[in-house]
């Protein structure tokens, strides 16, 4: 289960505004049990909703609703009268969402909702069927998750967020009924931790200094890495970093902000670093990360895209990732739902705290981003200069990151793309730049795709204006998001993927074309594994099932063809992982002499000796079939596949899946 992303604010027992010193509680569900026992769903306008519990959460997940109504579902007794209802809500959808309270029926209740998108807070009550508002505040409420208070007191009624007060109205329409939830045109509403007490007291908020985003990391690229967090309070800026905790330097800068970077440089290469993070008085916990890997290394990258909305499954996609171990991570647009809020945690930051802590993160700005300035505030790049577009080398792979979202909304106000535009002619420098055309692999990502099946749109500005570029360039990988789903074509030469299964609402396929041949409508993830001239591919769902795999060998005759690379060190490497038919196994040798590469089962018993001889240093490639010494099928398992020299051993961990 996800861990919950909201404790809460309400506390019942302390003197209270009403000058009670106790208080008790009458009910509460927090929905661990995993159901909705005791509850009931109403759809006030055409539905279907689709009401359930998941990861300790009750869920809505359709955009059900039509003139200010949607659906609700109710709990509790009708006979309560004088009472509080707090509840922890999370609306990650940008629609309005709120609670119900003193309900009698579906025509008679009091409600307070709240819309990001709209920019309003509203106390209403439906009478007899007819809704009208009651008080109401014109704001943009920044927050994802957040706690809502409803204390009603004989004819008072009054509203607190995150324990702020909002209304106080005098009302005597209903003295008495259930509570629940409502949720209107807002397919990402979650609701977790409702409970009703007879009396109301509140603590007040603890406004004390804390690290309440990261550390996390960015553009870990050459001899240099970015740390970054965030705290609540403006103040000071320092990392304590080194090879080891004993052996650490800081480094920091005085001026005050809540958005905190630091470029730590001078790195060695594809080392294990330690670092931790202070503002003031508050420090993080120490975490590690690697250094960028030699330029000549084999290197892996994860990369997904489209995770707004359901931050549970973009949660357990970062889980799985995490044992996966890639170097990097890519996010190819739509991080959160409505980009002008400044809770970018709940969707985005959260899920993958545990993730990005460790390795950086590279993000194609998406529609949903808004083109809000909180994309630069919460990312670093590689060029100041260019944020919402950028490049980096790493190994011998070139990556370009694209604002392209005006492909798919050209009455939209995003940066433009055409060919008399600075993006168009940066792109193209960049296309044509040294480090490009020398690098073995050439990638470009953007948000919105050139082609897709998921969608009825042709994009003309990607297909007409993007895409002949891209092939006069030889870019080898298109990559994108954009629709909810895994897509991947071949066409003119050039490679195009669509991974968009973050965790946004799942986009089922409406036609064929003949650019794409591969979709799956998954939640899912992509491990990419570059090495030399070897690329390899594989897709899993949440929970690492193989969904598609291939390889792209751009020497398919032997590495040794080629002027061998003098390797460093010891290597031993695979692909795919897992397999079912037959994987790839790599070995670099940095020294003459004796070698042998024999395959064990989980209880260490050899099953297949691979290569036993002599060789000259150098890279070299044999096959595994999962079969054992005597021909004959191993067993589906995980296997340890260990070379020995004279100088050293390295092994590998190989699952085999029938």
């Amino acid at each position: 289960m996800i861990k919950k992303i909201l404790m809460i604010y309400l506390v019942i027992g302390l003197a209270g505004l009403y000058g009670q010193t106790t208080s008790n509680l009458l009910w509460s569900d927090d929905f661990e049990d995993g159901d909705a026992e005791g509850w009931l769903f109403y759809d006030d306008a055409t539905g279907p909703s689709n009401w359930f519990v998941d990861g300790g959460y009750l869920n809505q997940i359709t955009n059900i609703g039509e003139n200010s109504l949607g659906t609700h579902a109710v709990a509790g007794l009708a006979s309560w009268d004088n009472y509080t209802l707090s509840a922890n809500v999370v609306s990650t959808d940008d629609d309005y969402l709120g609670v119900i309270f003193r309900y009698q029926n579906a025509g008679n209740y009091y409600r307070l909702v709240v819309s990001s998108q709209a920019g309003r807070i509203r106390l209403q009550k439906r009478v007899a069927g007819i809704l009208e508002t009651m008080d109401q505040v014109n704001m943009m409420w920044p927050l994802c998750t957040y706690n809502i208070s409803i204390d009603v007191q004989n004819d008072s009624i009054s509203v607190y967020l995150n324990n702020q007060p909002y209304f106080a109205v005098i009302d005597t329409s209903f003295a008495a009924g259930r509570v629940g939830f409502t949720t209107i045109n807002n397919n990402g509403s979650f609701f977790d931790d409702i409970e009703v007490y007879d009396r109301l007291s509140i603590q007040p908020l603890d406004n004390s200094l804390v690290i309440n985003r990261g550390p996390y990391l960015q553009n870990v690229l050459g001899d240099s890495a970015t740390v970054m967090w965030r705290t609540n309070l403006h103040t000071n800026s320092i990392v304590e970093y080194g090879l080891s905790t004993t052996e650490s330097e800081l480094i920091g800068l005085t001026t005050a902000t809540k958005n905190h970077e630091i470029v730590l440089r001078g790195l060695l290469r594809d080392e294990e670093y330690v670092y931790r993070v202070f503002s003031n008085a508050q420090v993080s916990e120490w975490s590690s990360f690697r250094s960028a890997s030699l330029p000549d290394d084999p290197f892996s990258f994860a990369l997904l895209g489209d995770n707004r909305t359901n931050f549970l499954r973009h949660g357990e996609i970062s889980a799985a990732i995490a044992e996966e171990t890639p170097d990097f991570l890519i996010n190819v647009g739509d991080v959160v739902q409505y980009g002008h809020r400044s809770d970018w945690d709940t969707e985005f930051f959260n899920p993958m705290a545990d993730l990005i802590k460790t390795m950086p993160i590279y993000v194609s700005i998406g529609n949903h981003e808004k083109e809000s300035s909180h994309f630069s505030e919460y990312f670093a790049f590689p060029d100041p200069d260019h944020e919402h577009y950028y490049s980096f080398e790493y190994g011998n792979t070139f990556f370009i990151f694209l604002d392209n979202n005006i492909a798919a909304y050209p009455d939209a106000n995003y940066p433009a793309l055409d060919e008399e535009s600075d993006q168009y002619s940066w792109l193209e420098e960049q296309l044509g730049s040294a480090a490009a055309q020398e690098a073995e692999w050439l990638f470009v990502l953007g948000h919105v795709p050139v082609y897709s099946v998921g969608t009825s749109n042709n994009y003309p500005l990607n297909r007409e204006v993007i895409l002949p570029l891209l092939l006069d360039y030889g870019v080898d990988i298109y990559f994108a998001g954009h629709i909810h789903d895994y897509e991947r074509g071949y066409s003119e030469g050039l490679h195009h993927i669509i991974s968009g299964g973050g965790g946004g609402p799942l986009s089922p396929r409406v036609r064929s074309i003949p650019e794409i041949t591969i979709h799956e409508a998954n939640y899912h993830y992509c491990m990419i594994q570059v090495n030399g001239s070897l690329l390899g591919f594989q897709i899993k769902d949440q929970n690492q099932i193989l969904l598609d795999q291939f390889i792209i060998n751009k020497d398919p005759v032997a590495v040794s063809g080629k002027e061998p690379v003098q390797p460093q060190r010891l290597k031993l490497f695979n692909y795919p992982n897992p397999f079912n038919a037959s994987t790839m196994v790599e070995f670099s040798l940095p020294e003459a002499g004796e070698y042998t590469i024999t395959i064990y089962d989980i209880m260490g018993h050899p099953v297949k000796v691979l290569a036993d001889g002599f060789a000259q240093a150098g890279t070299y490639w044999l096959h595994w079939d999962g079969d054992d010494a005597n021909g004959r099928v191993a067993p589906s398992g995980i296997y340890t596949c260990l070379i020995t020299t004279d100088y050293g051993n390295s092994q590998i961990k190989i699952s085999y899946v029938k």
